[in-house]
Parts: structure tokens; sequence; C-alpha cells
């Protein structure tokens, strides 16, 4: 490699890193505002207190994305990066599912509509990641989860749950620097 080709290729180098740092940083900015709309105190008022004792949502098996679930899929050798895709993609479908129950002039619908605008952000983010999809895995638990049949829909669970496990997978996934 002539020194020629090397400044070029290093140059190339340099700006590929800096463009995903962008983006990490970009995601990072919209992941800490999520951080803060998710607080434990705004889940409980938002989607527990103002919604009748033990009500439930109907959502896909595939939309209830927990820790849990993440750790079996690292173990299954899912990427890190198809792992981070999911939980934007079915919190989005989760965040939706919420919406269409949610009457006009529900008193958390202003919260959830907030924290779905951030996550237009986020799936804007990671759009491009799509493409780049090889794991038939991702591609089928995608499928389920963008379903639209209401029958396919088989597991009720309370929209606080939803709420949390978005939380706790959010930590467990992304390495920003979360306020305490």
């Amino acid at each position: 490699m002539t020194p020629k080709m090397l400044k070029h290729s290093t140059g190339a180098i340099y700006f590929s890193l800096l463009g995903v740092l962008a983006t990490v940083d970009s995601l990072c900015v919209h992941l800490e505002e999520l951080h803060s709309k998710l607080q434990y105190r705004q889940r409980v008022r938002y989607m527990k207190d103002y919604f009748p004792v033990n009500y439930a949502v109907k959502v896909h098996y595939e939309d209830i994305y927990r820790t849990i679930n993440v750790t079996r899929m690292q173990n299954q050798n899912f990427t890190e990066m198809n792992l981070k895709l999911l939980w934007v993609y079915i919190n989005s479908q989760v965040l939706e599912t919420v919406l269409e129950v949610l009457p006009k002039r529900h008193p958390s619908r202003t919260y959830v509509e907030d924290i779905s605008t951030l996550f237009s952000y986020l799936r804007m983010n990671v759009e491009e990641m799509v493409s780049d999809i090889e794991d038939d895995r991702v591609e089928e638990i995608l499928s389920h989860v963008s379903d639209i049949d209401d029958e396919s829909k088989r597991k009720s669970i309370r929209p606080k749950a939803l709420f949390d496990n978005c939380y706790r997978v959010m930590k467990q996934l992304f390495q920003c620097d979360w306020d305490p």
C-alpha cells in the first residue's frame, strides 16, 4: 500500500467513525430524554394511577420485550444491533397499541404521545439498520410485531408493565450517561 493510498484509507476510516459517533451521540440525546420521561414516578402516575384497577391491554406475545428475553437472545447469539433494533420497533408498536385504546381526552394521552414522538426519532436513527438485517429470526419477530390482526393479540398485560419493560431493556442495551 502506497503512502497516498494509506492516507486516503485512513481519512475514509476517520469519517466513517465520525459518522458512527455522531449517530451514537444523537441516539443518546433522544434516549436520555426518553429516560427522563420513563422515570418511575411518571410511569406510575400516567400508566397506573390514571387507569382502572387491573386494566390490561391485549398485545402480541412478541410485544412483551423484557430483560430476560434480551438475555436469552444474547445467549442465542443475536447481535447487539439487532437487539436494539428490536427494542425500538417493538416499543413503537406497543405505543401504537396503547394509543389505540386511550380516549382522546385521557390524562395519559399526551404522555404516551410524547414518548411515541421520541420513538419516531429513534426509528429514524435505526431505519438504515433495517436493510442490513441478515438474521431470519429478527425478521420473523418483526413480522409478528407488525401483524395487525387483532386475533393474534393473545396476551393481556398492564400498560405500566409494558413501560417498565421498555425502561429496563433500554438501560440494559444502551450505554449512555444516565442521570441518577
